[in-house]
């Protein structure tokens, strides 16, 4: 089974019964799916397997009643290696309790920096546990940035063209 096709069934199995078992891959799905119930209950929405420069993973989604979605990148291994948990707002508890600047001052920050209109604002909490507003900025010269400005520093921790 190709890559691609492996991916598809693994979504649409998740989708209809939120677990599936591919024989070769059946340890390290397993594995991984444990791994994410040890941080969170909520369901696992999407299961992809990924490579990225030779390195298989599975790219995992969970979503909790409240809005809030977790996404976790997890190896052959059942390690979690990267984990983010998208907040519906800036007001969700567990983002609120970690700013310690507000939007509109993060949104200065990340303009001044790259000058241009936000088309969009995710809340994060990140690998490291800080809060993080994601910004996507689309510049005057047609360019989208994804600029990451920490909710507790109003520091640009991250900055990359999208």
């Amino acid at each position: 089974m190709s890559y691609k096709n492996k991916n598809f069934y693994l979504s649409a199995l998740l989708g209809l019964f939120g677990t599936v078992a591919v024989a070769q891959d059946n340890t390290a799905f397993d594995a991984c799916r444990k791994a994410v119930g040890e941080v969170t209950q909520d369901p696992i929405v999407k299961m992809k397997l990924k490579n990225k420069k030779g390195v298989e993973y599975y790219k995992i989604k969970a979503k909790s009643a409240d809005g809030a979605k977790w996404e976790f990148k997890c190896d052959k291994t059942g390690n979690i290696f990267e984990k983010e948990q998208e907040l519906p707002s800036a007001d969700h508890p567990a983002f609120a309790t970690l700013k310690k600047i507000d939007e509109a001052q993060a949104r200065k920050i990340a303009l001044e920096a790259y000058p241009g209109t936000i088309s969009e604002v995710e809340y994060e909490i990140n690998t490291d546990g800080f809060a993080v507003y994601e910004f996507e900025i689309k510049m005057a010269d047609g360019r989208e940035m994804e600029v990451e400005v920490d909710a507790g520093t109003g520091k640009i921790i991250k900055a990359e063209e999208d």
